[in-house]
């Protein structure tokens, strides 16, 4: 069948935008589903920090409550959010928005089949756990993010109008008109745009036809608008949204290249794992509108401080990964931490509130500290805190014997909690002589821990980790409740000396220990005079005015104070001055060099300052009669020590006190 040339033109021209139109639309929808995977990811990615940080953060459901105005801002920062709330499978405990009033079922398992975009069109909320631990008991808690339906459909909406306005009603107009430009006019302008729209390689040039031409101007406009929405979506998975830096995610993409590239030319980098020091307290305290802003700050300092070719990423609420690729030597390396911290350490004014806060660093290479981005993170978390345990404000070294012992006091730390609960420690007593009449007038209760695998695990072992870790509180008040248990026991069979107890600075600063260690002597009818508390120097170091405090009103009550190893650890006379103290302990190294000038000028200004200020004075560690001469010879009013007898069990003491009755 012959055609005329007319609608030979008009087929052709008909075919030719046709084939036009549809791979501009295998495009459009290509690019449709593209918006929609990266919208999933993003909601993901902001769900996955904000339960991460929430698990961190949150320390009993209490808790929950004050976390609202962290969620409201996340749902009105975010446009594809309409609210968010926490449950518990039974009742909504927060929510951002009132009107909800049960839970809502998320909807996340798709058949494979489905597009991103047809997945987006389903979901109506999304589900993450928030696994949280109130004392040694977790708690599930669901954070839910409720989509925004209407939003999202906007948001598509408004592409989908753009394609028809600009790809439906004017290429019609412009075929009508383009009748006669088949050849130089339409046709070549027309497989110029086509190549356009399939690859997207080179932008065509200004045509001479005006409709062609906005065709193409359209077409251009619309591809860099839907690059630059593309761009924004990845920069907005990879960037962190309180302080501007890349986040985890990005962070894996930078070290996963750096790695490939590292890897190829044989060369090292190192990884840094920083943390804020102390940062929980400036939320608990001021508020987390002010830590917000601090960490702002803090992150924009960071920034500074580094050179243009290092890479700084927030990982978690104060927890930052610095990586240095570049350096000629551990010197130049150690500098660049040096200057993050100095700059760190700064007084930062937040809302009218000066803020003093350090920083600890841990630091592993790359490849011999680990050759992947957990191991690297792992060991660099591994050595920060062996920063954070000689001091904070420090840096330090990861290496495979830290590690190990990381590891070990990992096991140890639950072995020690398990220890409590079967009933694994004891009591041990050591006497308290006095010089004179070398008789037995108290004691110094002293825990000891008898495990069934291990045997006796020194004091020395466990304590400095308890102290560490908080467990202080508990086993420290265990030891109290077991001291006046025996005590009492001893006061029924007709010994009736002083218990000294050992409490930590941790266990004197619970806002409930003086009234449940007042409670305990009241309902045990224990005279508050035969109870001693044996305290160390490092207590008058943090917090002198609470421990002041406490330590006056149970110096009132009757109890008596013994400041331990004394003239070892930060010994001032003002100290003595501003805290109640009755007794002062010597400590053994001060009577094992008793026999050399300088010790017993030493020993001999000690007892007389004690003796001045109407204070006992105890020798600690005394294990040979020339000791104990030398002590009764300068007035010492006490010792304990192995001359005498090593700390015994409950049943030893009681026969080494009563064959001296």
């Amino acid at each position: 069948m012959l055609l005329s040339i007319q609608k030979f033109i008009f087929l052709l021209i008909s075919i030719i935008f046709g084939t036009l139109y549809f791979l501009f639309i295998y495009y459009y929808v290509a690019q449709q589903e593209k918006t929609a995977s990266a919208i999933l990811r993003v909601i993901n990615s902001q769900m996955l920090e904000t339960s991460y940080h929430l698990s961190k953060s949150i320390g009993s459901v209490e808790d929950v409550v004050s976390f609202r105005s962290m969620l409201d801002r996340i749902a009105l920062n975010s446009d594809f959010i309409d609210s968010i709330f926490i449950h518990n499978e039974d009742e909504i405990l927060i929510s951002t928005d009132p009107f909800i009033r049960k839970t809502i079922s998320t909807n996340l398992i798709f058949n494979d089949a489905l597009s991103a975009y047809d997945k987006l069109e389903q979901i109506e909320a999304i589900e993450e756990d928030i696994r949280i631990y109130e004392g040694k008991k977790p708690t599930l808690l669901k954070l839910t993010f409720v989509l925004d339906k209407d939003e999202i459909a906007l948001y598509f909406s408004d592409k989908q109008s753009t394609f028809l306005l600009y790809f439906g009603f004017i290429p019609a107009f412009v075929l009508i008109f383009l009748w006669f430009f088949l050849r130089s006019f339409v046709a070549n302008p027309l497989e110029r745009l086509r190549q356009f729209a399939y690859y997207q390689s080179d932008v065509p040039k200004a045509f001479r036809l005006k409709e062609l031409e906005t065709i193409r101007y359209s077409m251009v406009q619309t591809f860099q608008r839907l690059e630059n929405e593309k761009k924004e979506l990845y920069s907005m998975a990879r960037t962190d949204m309180l302080s501007g830096l890349a986040n985890r995610n990005a962070l894996e993409e930078y070290v996963e290249r750096l790695i490939f590239n590292s890897s190829r030319e044989g060369k090292e980098f190192a990884f840094l794992f920083l943390d804020l020091d102390n940062f929980k307290d400036i939320n608990d305290s001021l508020g987390h509108n002010v830590g917000d802003e601090l960490l702002k700050k803090i992150s924009s300092i960071i920034s500074e401080a580094l050179r243009s070719n290092d890479f700084v990423a927030r990982v978690g609420g104060d927890e930052f990964v610095i990586i240095v690729e570049k350096y000629s030597s551990i010197m130049e390396l150690t500098a660049t931490v040096e200057r993050v911290q100095k700059y760190l350490a700064q007084t930062w004014i937040i809302q009218t509130h000066p803020i003093n806060i350090g920083s600890s660093v841990g630091i592993a290479f790359y490849p011999k500290d680990g050759d992947d981005l957990i191991s690297l993170m792992k060991n660099s978390d591994i050595a920060m805190y062996e920063a954070k345990n000689r001091g904070r404000a420090r840096y330090h070294f990861f290496t495979e014997e830290l590690n190990k012992r990381v590891q070990d006091t990992i096991s140890l730390d639950k072995e020690m909690r398990k220890a409590l609960l079967n009933n694994e420690y004891r009591l041990y007593y050591q006497p308290k002589v006095d010089i004179k009449s070398n008789t037995v007038i108290g004691a110094e209760a002293l825990i000891r821990w008898i495990s069934p695998e291990k045997g006796v695990i020194p004091p020395s072992i466990f304590i400095p980790l308890a102290e560490e870790n908080g467990f202080i509180a508990e086993l420290g008040w265990w030891v109290v409740e077991e001291a006046i248990r025996q005590y009492c026991l001893w006061r029924e069979s007709g010994i009736d000396i002083i218990i000294s107890i050992n409490i930590s600075a941790k266990q004197l600063l619970d806002k409930e220990f003086i009234y449940k260690f007042k409670n305990l002597l009241d309902e045990n009818r224990v005279n508050p005079s035969r109870i001693d508390i044996e305290i160390t120097e490092y207590l008058f170091l943090q917090h002198t005015q609470e421990n002041a405090q406490v330590l006056h009103e149970l110096h009132s009550y009757g109890v008596t104070i013994s400041l331990d190893d004394f003239g070892t650890g930060y010994s001032s006379l003002s100290y003595l001055k501003r805290f109640p103290v009755d007794n002062l302990k010597i400590d053994k190294a001060f009577i094992d060099d008793y026999d050399s000038k300088s010790g017993a000028i030493f020993i001999e200004t000690i007892v007389k300052m004690g003796q001045t200020l109407n204070m006992q004075v105890i020798a600690e560690g005394a294990e040979h009669k020339e000791q104990i001469d030398y002590l009764k010879s300068i007035g010492c009013d006490q010792y304990q020590g192995y001359y005498f007898s090593k700390p015994l069990s409950v049943d030893d003491f009681k026969t080494l006190y009563l064959k001296q009755v």
